[in-house]
């Protein structure tokens, strides 16, 4: 089933933003070059950041688990990234950078646009150039979206790969989510999900294996 086969897709995948110096000081926008590339590792970003902005940590990556990577700027909600190392041992090789909830970065989509934490399901479809699919909500892959469908963010990061997980607001038609809750996909134009009107949460971006 093909809902199965995207989770069993998103259970696997290793996800990295990277940024720019210059972007680094405004805590802006990410591209994939500069102090997160393929190759970065620790001391790449204590040179970009600071070492008093770079702190070694467990990230929580999902499902009660946890693995070695870094937080960047800790006590600045605004300016804070944290990511996971594809080697962990000897901290190189940024394996994924996650954008929660209260930072202000964001990724640039193509023909200038902002995609950021509260963006609106439909901003990003426009970003896309096109539908996307979606799973459903309340279960562990709730709300996210990885398969552009060909659209315009399946290659607007120069290798890497965007994944964006959607949250439904506070008092949402209950009736459309329950048609749209669990693992199935769905298409973003789905006129429940416009009825819904998701909001991103959360944001990453990889290099592929």
């Amino acid at each position: 089933m093909k809902s199965l086969t995207l989770a069993s897709r998103l259970a696997a995948i290793t996800l990295v933003a990277l940024s720019g110096t210059a972007l680094a000081q405004t805590a802006d926008l990410l591209a994939c070059n500069g102090p997160f590339a393929r190759d970065a590792d620790e001391a790449t970003l204590i040179k970009a950041f600071g070492a008093g902005n770079v702190q070694r940590a467990r990230i929580e990556i999902g499902e009660g688990e946890k693995a070695a990577g870094a937080i960047l700027f800790p006590k600045d909600r605004k300016r804070r990234l944290e990511l996971i190392w594809r080697d962990g041992k000897k901290r190189r090789g940024p394996g994924t950078i996650y954008v929660r909830e209260g930072s202000a970065w964001a990724v640039a989509g193509p023909g200038g646009a902002r995609i950021a934490i509260g963006s609106a399901l439909a901003a990003v479809e426009a970003a896309n150039g096109e539908p996307f699919s979606i799973l459903g909500f309340d279960w562990d892959y709730s709300g996210t979206a990885a398969d552009w469908q060909g659209g315009k963010l399946a290659k607007a990061f120069g290798g890497c790969r965007l994944m964006i997980r959607f949250g439904y607001p506070q008092g949402a038609d209950a009736k459309a989510l329950d048609r749209l809750s669990g693992d199935k996909e769905f298409s973003s134009s789905d006129p429940d999900m416009r009825l819904v009107k998701p909001t991103a949460y959360e944001i990453l971006l990889s290099w592929p294996d």
